[in-house]
């Protein structure tokens, strides 16, 4: 274990799976900051021992620059795009195609945490391994504007402590709904439309309250970090280990590996709430084996 004589420790609701993946991101995070740090769960908290702080594990990430894999020519083409469009947001006579190409547009790009983290975020683009279907949000909108969106209210918080998880925030944008707390938001069922489609413009944008440190941290968290899938059913699997863990051995814990025995394991599904948007449900710890 670190030397640290106090380690970071931070409040976490285990049956919210955002705020579950959340620490695993700000662990991962802090071995990256700090070697070596390592992670555990106990009683409602989760532990960091590292030879740094929480405050400036925050702060790092709140400092750090936020962008995407894409080229800066890139990105600027595309913001002159819509500028040509004209009336109706109709494109400028040969943009349409150039701006729907595949693997070219913002949405496509992987985000990227530069110095201190240097840590590429493009879990949400793997068909192969099964990450993409944790993403929960919409094809034309853009991981990096979401993240950009989470980090930004990050930054603007006037302090944070070991409740940063449940830290809220209005008028902030859309979040990527990690959080199960808010699995019911958007939901067009509940409200006749989907807000999502209304984002776009501040006339009709109808905001949202949303927790950016856990929903910037749990989208960082599933790069490495996994649920295991059970049996095909839209069920997930995620364990809570209770002994200090370094990060490569962490992952496969979180996934239910038998890496300590007697770990709490939670399940939960994802909630289809459009045809394009996707939520976490609230965790049930569960018992007995899984197959």
């Amino acid at each position: 274990m670190s030397k640290s004589r106090s380690p970071i420790r931070m409040l976490v609701d285990l049956t919210n799976p955002g705020q579950y993946f959340a620490c695993c991101g700000l662990l991962e995070l802090a071995d990256r900051l700090w070697p070596g740090a390592e992670g555990w769960f106990d009683s409602g908290t989760f532990y960091v021992a590292c030879d740094g702080t929480l405050v400036k594990l925050l702060d790092a990430v709140a400092d750090c620059d936020l962008t995407s894999t894409m080229s800066p020519n890139r990105r600027a083409r595309l913001d002159e795009m819509p500028k040509r469009s004209g009336a109706r947001g109709k494109f400028a006579p040969g943009t349409e195609a150039e701006y729907k190409t595949p693997g070219t547009s913002s949405r496509d790009a992987a985000v990227v945490l530069k110095d201190p983290f240097d840590i590429t975020i493009d879990w949400y683009l793997d068909d192969f391994a099964g990450g993409s279907r944790f993403k929960t949000w919409a094809g034309k909108q853009s991981a990096l504007s979401i993240s950009a969106a989470m980090h930004d209210a990050w930054k603007s918080a006037a302090k944070l402590n070991e409740d940063c998880l449940s830290y809220a925030v209005t008028n902030c944008g859309l979040p990527f709904n990690f959080d199960s707390d808010l699995g019911g938001q958007g939901k067009a069922v509940d409200i006749g439309f989907s807000i999502d489609s209304l984002a776009a413009s501040r006339l009709t944008r109808i905001e949202t309250t949303a927790c950016p440190v856990l929903e910037l941290s749990a989208f960082i968290g599933l790069q490495r970090f996994r649920p295991r899938e059970i049996g095909g059913q839209n069920s997930f699997l995620y364990a809570a280990w209770g002994r200090p863990l370094p990060v490569p051995v962490a992952a496969p814990a979180a996934c239910g590996a038998p890496v300590q025995a007697g770990m709490n394991r939670f399940k939960f599904r994802m909630l289809r709430r459009t045809q394009y948007h996707k939520s976490f449900l609230p965790a049930i710890r569960q018992h007995g084996d899984f197959g």
